[in-house]
């Protein structure tokens, strides 16, 4: 077998039901799309120029991901959270980010780990004196996959985004020196090695965040 089927056995191009799917979630990280909002087959069609059926598969996606809800006779629309719900979306959140920072701390000393990690947080440091929400939001998610880069557990990424993407619109509710902060804390407890004291800090921000974002949530 030849190197480049090695490399590419067992993936597959994204459909367009999948690039669908994917913009959408974009579309809400970036504010184009927001919570409540309507998403008609037809509209959807004539943007990316999909089939129905095309169009149809990539709802499905998002309403099995609960990015959005199907609605009978109505269509679909972007699922919007109760309190319930995003409190309990907060408290998963918390789980997963600590063990992201966990299992950073533990692998910090393989090749270089430490340069990547201090290199996406002091992208989001640079942030400070920005008002571009969308920019934090970027940098903010590629320090997380650097969190699962260094600890090579795919798994969290698989979860971690679709869980973000539905707090978005409140993600920024923290002040922005104390964000700084909390991923200053994170950061510098993942380099020191200590993965009680890396996991704690992730915890501890997540809270930070849902005690500001919350009170925007109606119940």
């Amino acid at each position: 077998m030849s190197e480049k089927s090695e490399k590419t056995r067992g993936k597959s191009e994204p459909t367009a039901a999948d690039i669908l799917a994917r913009d959408v979630i974009r579309g809400i990280y970036e504010g184009y799309y927001v919570a409540g909002q309507r998403l008609a087959e037809p509209d959807l069609g004539d943007r990316y120029g999909l089939s129905r059926s095309s169009v149809r598969e990539g709802l499905k996606q998002l309403a099995a991901d609960g990015i959005v809800v199907l609605l009978p006779f109505k269509g679909a629309q972007i699922r919007k959270l109760t309190r319930r719900e995003a409190e309990n979306l907060f408290s998963i959140t918390e789980v997963i980010l600590g063990l992201a920072a966990r299992q950073a701390a533990a692998h910090i000393d393989e090749d270089g780990a430490r340069d990547k990690l201090t290199a996406s947080f002091e992208a989001i440091a640079e942030q400070r004196e920005s008002d571009d929400r969308h920019a934090f939001i970027r940098h903010r998610n590629r320090y997380f996959r650097t969190l699962v880069d260094i600890n090579g557990n795919d798994e969290l990424w698989r979860l971690l985004p679709k869980l973000q993407v539905h707090l978005i619109r409140n993600r920024l509710a923290v002040p922005r020196d104390d964000r700084i902060q909390g991923y200053r804390e994170i950061t510098d407890a993942i380099l020191s090695g200590d993965e009680d004291a890396a996991e704690q800090a992730a915890r501890r921000y997540v809270r930070k965040t849902a005690s500001c974002a919350l009170p925007e949530f109606t119940e």
